[in-house]
């Protein structure tokens, strides 16, 4: 499965295969700029969770690691589920945790889709299972003078 996705303006794709036991098997990121260090880091990032996929290790520990690191690109996406991204790390993190982990997981990790969001509105159980980052607001509030 490919999917085409852009992250301030940066454009990729990320493409995913799927093991033979049905669980997520190969991860290939590729960005538009071919040749740039971003494209490099991005292809290596992939390579990287692919091996790890196939030595054992567990999608939600990629997505715990990488969901919500801070580098530019970042800001809107072109994808409606995942509107905004803090980078184009945590775009990949939450794309994949999307696409191949139960909605309770992610909800306890803090990456639902917008409309699960707004199914949440109105909850009782809203603020348990709803993510907050306080200092990751913290640091993006403007300061006042």
């Amino acid at each position: 499965m490919t999917t085409r996705f852009t992250v301030d303006g940066q454009k990729g794709y990320l493409t995913t295969a799927t093991a033979a036991d049905g669980g997520l098997g190969e991860v290939t990121i590729r960005m538009a700029k071919q040749g740039s260090t971003l494209a490099g880091m991005m292809d290596a990032l992939g390579q990287t969770i692919s091996m790890g996929l196939k030595a054992g290790a567990p999608l939600e520990v990629y997505v715990g690691k990488l969901a919500n690191m801070r580098f530019v690109p970042a800001g809107m996406t072109d994808d409606p589920e995942l509107p905004m991204a803090t980078s184009l790390m945590d775009y990949v993190a939450r794309r994949l945790a999307v696409d191949h982990l139960p909605v309770q997981r992610r909800a306890e990790m803090g990456i639902l889709t917008t409309a699960e969001r707004r199914e949440l509105v109105g909850s009782v159980d809203v603020v348990e299972t709803t993510w907050s980052d306080l200092p990751g607001l913290a640091m993006s509030a403007p300061l006042q003078a």
